[in-house]
């Protein structure tokens, strides 16, 4: 983990990192140091390398800070999306790449609304975790409650089938219009309790 001494920035009274949002040059003069930009379109890319493609008919705009919890939402309502993570994650580049790699999922098949279900949700959490685990070496958890309960329904989902996700997406590319009858054609061993609780609207 970097020190805690990083250069910081006062903007409209929220300190924020630097190095979130200013790149510097590497050395070698082949790319540029992580910033939000360049970590969600990894982040983005790793996603969309297990799940398959996102919708393009959407343009993601970029990332902002603001509001209580980390949200994509429509400015315009013109098929433009804003990823929105947390005041916190302006000093805490591990936060921040935890709440994209989570609202990554949503953008992967995004539809205008609110309207993930137990799928959707539970898939954001699973991904954000093992993204961080996988590019942090850190373990973050979903915590108590809704957001690990689908997590654990994916988790068994996956445990039967690891490609499963793409495989769907294949048949029905927006995870929150997934079906019972498509997840067990899919895989005969899902058990139909699994498929139903899975398509459940999150609550």
């Amino acid at each position: 983990m970097r020190s805690r001494q990083r250069p910081l920035h006062m903007i409209a009274n929220v300190q924020i990192e630097t190095d979130l949002l200013y790149a510097k040059q590497l050395p070698a003069k082949n790319g540029y140091t992580w910033t939000l930009a360049s970590r969600l379109g990894h982040i983005l890319r790793i996603a969309e390398q297990f799940y398959g493609p996102r919708d393009t008919s959407y343009t993601i705009l970029g990332v902002e800070f603001g509001g209580a919890v980390p949200q994509i939402w429509f400015p315009g309502a013109c098929r433009h999306i804003v990823v929105q993570i947390t005041p916190q994650c302006a000093t805490d580049m591990q936060r921040a790449c935890y709440q994209m790699a989570h609202e990554s999922i949503h953008l992967l098949s995004p539809t205008g609304i609110a309207n993930a279900n137990t799928l959707e949700e539970g898939l954001a959490a699973h991904f954000s975790s093992r993204y961080m685990l996988d590019h942090f070496q850190a373990v973050w958890d979903n915590g108590p409650g809704p957001y690990q309960t689908a997590c654990q329904h994916i988790v068994q989902l996956l445990a039967l089938d690891e490609g499963i996700i793409r495989t769907l997406r294949q048949t029905e590319p927006t995870l929150s219009a997934v079906t019972v009858e498509q997840i067990r054609a899919a895989h005969a061993d899902v058990a139909a309790e699994l498929a139903t609780a899975l398509t459940q609207p999150f609550r």
